[in-house]
């Protein structure tokens, strides 16, 4: 199995060589996780969602050793920073990622890039909260977690990429 750095560096690779935000990248390699990738990867839940720290050490360590670069950019709405993760040319896209084959990944990678953060934040902590918390009633409790998040059609959406991806609760 690659390292966890060699994982996220394969993430970005095959997402056309760029991804922007973190939380995007968290809720990237948990869904990938959970459709066979297998990075190893703990998470736990946080404020977002489901969460690694060794995502976070990995992208690091991906940085440090020159695979990828991150800029950081400030929305103009609100002025909040947000982080790109770009490969290196050094870095060629890989011909498997974890247990998954590298055209099974740039699928859903594909899949993912259609959506926004919000819905991939909402469709992992559906995820999350049906599968890893068992909450009865994760719908009652992703309007709890995630209020204001889920309206305006996103829960929705993330609903039917969970489908689309045949992870979705019943």
């Amino acid at each position: 199995m690659p390292e966890l750095d060699q994982l996220v560096v394969g993430t970005v690779a095959l997402a056309g060589g760029e991804l922007v935000g973190r939380i995007r990248l968290q809720k990237v390699v948990y869904l990938l996780d959970k459709l066979g990738m297998n990075s190893g990867a703990p998470f736990e839940y946080h404020h977002y969602g489901p969460y690694s720290e060794a995502i976070s050490d990995a992208v690091t360590d991906a940085k440090f050793w020159g695979h990828l670069s991150e800029a950081v950019s400030f929305r103009r709405v609100d002025g909040a920073p947000y982080s790109s993760f770009k490969t290196t040319p050094d870095s060629p896209a890989p011909t498997q990622l974890g247990d998954l084959s590298a055209e099974d990944a740039k699928e859903y990678l594909d899949k993912f890039a259609g959506q926004t953060s919000t819905v991939l934040e909402l469709a992992a902590t559906v995820h999350w909260l049906a599968f890893v918390e068992k909450v009865p009633n994760w719908r009652d409790e992703i309007e709890v977690r995630k209020a204001g998040k889920t309206n305006n059609g996103r829960l929705d959406k993330a609903l039917e990429l969970l489908r689309d991806l045949s992870l979705a609760p019943e």
